[in-house]
């Protein structure tokens, strides 16, 4: 009898940490990586649209980065800078389960020493965790 308790126990024991910490359901805030593709090498600024749901906050990451909102789920970034391969921003979105609804598109992109105007069209940017 004293050992049917024991196992009773330890099987109590045993269920009650899963359950109480399984929240598996609720929202989990992630951090998207903005990135840069570009063409040239001396890229000083660049103009882009996030959309597809709120963003908590940015992140500069290497560059100075201004920001305005456009709307609840539309987020308008500049980030200027020697502008170089890999990340150019951070955004700190609230639910990761909705990654997939955002997407980063580029309106506008300037030359370092010139500030002279590209085409934007053989550029791209991606959100990557």
């Amino acid at each position: 009898m004293k050992a049917y308790r024991l196992l009773t126990l330890a099987g109590l024991l045993g269920v009650v940490p899963i359950t109480a910490c399984s929240n598996s359901t609720g929202p989990t805030a992630v951090a998207l990586n903005v990135r840069l593709s570009s063409p040239n090498t001396d890229d000083g600024a660049v103009l882009l649209t996030i959309s597809g749901g709120p963003v908590d906050s940015v992140e500069a990451v290497g560059y100075t980065v201004y920001m305005a909102r456009a709307g609840a789920e539309t987020l308008r970034l500049i980030v200027t800078g020697d502008l170089g391969p890999g990340p150019i921003a951070r955004i700190h979105v609230p639910d990761g389960r909705q990654v997939s609804r955002y997407s980063v598109s580029i309106g506008q992109v300037a030359a370092r020493v010139t500030y002279a105007q590209r085409d934007p069209v053989p550029y791209s940017a991606s959100l990557l965790r």
